[in-house]
């Protein structure tokens, strides 16, 4: 069994959690571990039946795609034998196994770390003639190939961001929890995009009172056809789509002095997975898709992504992305954007308030809506305009539209 290979761009995975031993007896198809990419979580099904005769890499081990991680004997007549990874001094898992059969050179993640830290492409190194076996590179070649290079006068380069000093901390006092991939990546990403775009917000109150009533007339209907609620988001989807359609330089990406805007809608919803973190798949093409088809592709996604049933094109292409922290009770949030976009929505709870109709005070549904945009191409005047229009089309809801 090999570790598998969870998109194109994807070189390697974390073993979060083996859900078997060594000598266990599996059937083909039943999840036998998880694993973790820096986008998405996954549950492994065993290739085949058989007994577990080898488990070659331990829980936290970073694996490259098609290694050896596990052997099924269909026979269940092989000797049962167990190679654990060692840690390295970095305190990260160093993987002892022998050699794959892959024609690729095998990087272990120590090697791919001292790599990153002094800004040397993996490509290099795949060129090089190892010393360990098989060929392999090993941390002294790394450092013989590094002085070689250093030795050499370069260009110059722009220095790697430096690293803060470990805080001293009174273990007694305090619970030291480790990042997982998950969350690691979520942090990276996040002050990423604070270093790549000055975030700016508009924030717009909208009536849904219209929208509640319409979805209270429809929605016992809704869930005897589809098997499942209809909320208030998709509503916000659609219309988010819309005013896309309308205003197309906000489902836009920044390539230097270049603005790409894109042909199609690839909008993404942030679910939230537990106190663990979150993710963000994606309902390509949502342009094509009415009510009901947001509302379905919605949900499957959000069912998928809480039963780590994703894969890494499921979160791959967003456009635009949606999050709604006002299914927690949060009234206004200011989101991160999500790279390489260039704004996302954030929708607020909705909640029965006191406001002035026609120099009256009437009891309306209200929500508050934030736009948070990236100022290097769209500005307070497209930002309030493209949040006018989805507040416009939101309290304006034709309530003779038909379900189906």
């Amino acid at each position: 069994m090999v570790m598998p290979q969870m998109g194109e761009s994807i070189a390697e995975a974390t073993i979060s959690k083996w859900l078997v031993k060594v000598g266990d007896k599996v059937e083909k198809d039943q999840t036998i571990l998880e694993i973790s990419t820096d986008k998405v979580d996954s549950e492994i099904p065993a290739p085949s039946a058989g007994i577990v005769t080898e488990i070659k890499f331990s829980e936290g081990a970073v694996v490259p795609v098609k290694q050896v991680i596990a052997i099924i004997d269909p026979s269940g007549k092989a000797e049962v034998k167990k190679v654990e990874a060692a840690p390295s001094a970095n305190g990260k898992a160093e993987i002892k196994v022998e050699d794959s059969s892959s024609d690729s050179k095998i990087l272990t993640p120590l090697v791919k770390e001292l790599a990153s830290q002094h800004g040397v492409p993996l490509s290099d190194l795949e060129k090089l003639q190892g010393s360990g076996q098989g060929g392999r590179v090993t941390k002294e070649d790394f450092m013989a190939y590094l002085k070689q290079k250093e030795s050499k006068p370069t260009a110059p380069q722009t220095p790697a961001p430096t690293q803060s000093k470990p805080m001293v901390i009174d273990e007694s006092d305090a619970t030291i929890i480790p990042m997982d991939n998950m969350r690691a990546a979520i942090a990276d990403h996040m002050v990423r995009s604070k270093h790549t775009s000055p975030h700016v917000y508009s924030i717009q109150e909208v009536d849904v009172s219209k929208v509640s009533a319409w979805r209270a007339k429809y929605k016992k209907e809704f869930n005897e056809k589809e098997g499942f609620s209809l909320s208030f988001t998709p509503f916000f989807l659609e219309a988010a789509v819309k005013g896309l359609q309308k205003f197309p330089l906000i489902n836009s990406s920044v390539d230097g002095r270049r603005i790409i805007q894109k042909k199609h809608i690839n909008l993404g919803c942030a679910v939230a997975l537990g106190n663990s973190g979150l993710i963000v798949p994606v309902i390509k093409r949502a342009e094509e898709r009415n009510l009901v088809g947001l509302a379905r592709g919605l949900n499957d996604l959000a069912l998928r992504a809480r039963n780590k049933k994703l894969s890494p094109d499921d979160v791959a292409g967003g456009t635009f992305t949606v999050t709604n922290p006002g299914v927690f009770g949060t009234l206004i949030g200011t989101p991160i954007i999500n790279q390489p976009q260039v704004a996302i929505l954030c929708l607020g709870a909705i909640s029965k308030r006191p406001v002035v109709i026609n120099d009256m005070i009437g009891i309306r549904e209200m929500c508050f809506l934030t736009l948070s945009y990236d100022h290097r191409i769209i500005d307070g005047s497209l930002g309030g305009q493209y949040l006018a229009f989805i507040r416009e089309y939101l309290e304006n809801w034709d309530m003779d539209r038909a379900l189906y």
